[in-house]
């Protein structure tokens, strides 16, 4: 983990309240499912950084995707080519790769994090299939990139674009280990369906470094349960390993 200072070589957006920053400098190795924290202001306000997965590094440029959600992110997306932005990283445990054939699963802007390991999985000649949902064919992203290294399918709930309904439905085979980021309801569906796997937490942080300990969840290990943070233990965890709230 280092303090970095990159400069903004382009920031675009994808599609409505969805960008894509590219910053230039980040020489530190990484693995898929690690983040970054990203001081969105030079001065104290607002004063904390904003935690942004890493979506992908390539030729010590970082990108990142976002979406507009706060204060924070409407600042962020105010950046411009030759800006400077301060980031802190890579933190946290990214995703362990334990099989020759995977299955990927995204929903929304749980996305981007997976396209850096689709790409590092075909790399090491590894079968990937990248099942991506979304609410409607205008919020898809990526489309295109994940295309180049996986077997891609979509769904939407509204059926314009690929099958319509949830990305779960798309799971045909069961044994292939899941990779997944996205909102809670697909973790649990997923545990529902029994899959083995890794997905990637999201939850609201402060120091993102495990100091202040505000993304504490609890955690189920050697049928004990611990209390882990989000940050610092993850924010990759094992299918099934959480014990979510009612």
């Amino acid at each position: 983990m280092k303090d970095f200072l990159l400069q903004v070589t382009s920031q675009q957006e994808l599609v409505p309240g969805v960008f894509s920053l590219t910053l230039k400098g980040f020489t530190q190795e990484y693995e898929p499912g690690q983040f970054v924290q990203v001081e969105v202001a030079e001065n104290y306000e607002p004063f904390l950084r904003r935690p942004i997965s890493i979506c992908d590094v390539e030729d010590n440029n970082l990108q990142l995707v976002y979406r507009l959600k706060g204060r924070g992110t409407k600042l962020l997306a105010k950046k411009k080519p030759g800006d400077k932005v301060r980031v802190l990283g890579p933190i946290g445990y990214g995703f362990p790769l334990k099989s020759q054939r995977a299955t990927l699963i995204g929903g929304g802007i749980g996305v981007p994090p997976l396209l850096g390991l689709a790409k590092k999985m075909h790399g090491q000649g590894m079968e990937v299939t990248a099942l991506l949902g979304f609410k409607n064919k205008e919020e898809a992203i990526l489309l295109s990139e994940f295309a180049k290294y996986a077997d891609l399918q979509v769904a939407t709930l509204d059926g314009s674009s690929g099958r319509r309904g949830l990305v779960t439905e798309l799971i045909t085979n069961k044994d292939d280990l899941v990779y997944a980021c996205g909102p809670e309801g697909l973790f649990r569906t997923l545990e529902t369906l029994g899959v083995k796997g890794y997905y990637s937490l999201e939850k609201r942080m402060a120091c993102g470094v495990g100091v202040c300990l505000g993304c504490n969840i609890t955690v189920i290990k050697d049928e004990k349960e611990l209390r882990q943070r989000v940050c610092h233990d993850g924010p990759v965890f094992p299918i099934g390993s959480v014990k979510w709230g009612d």
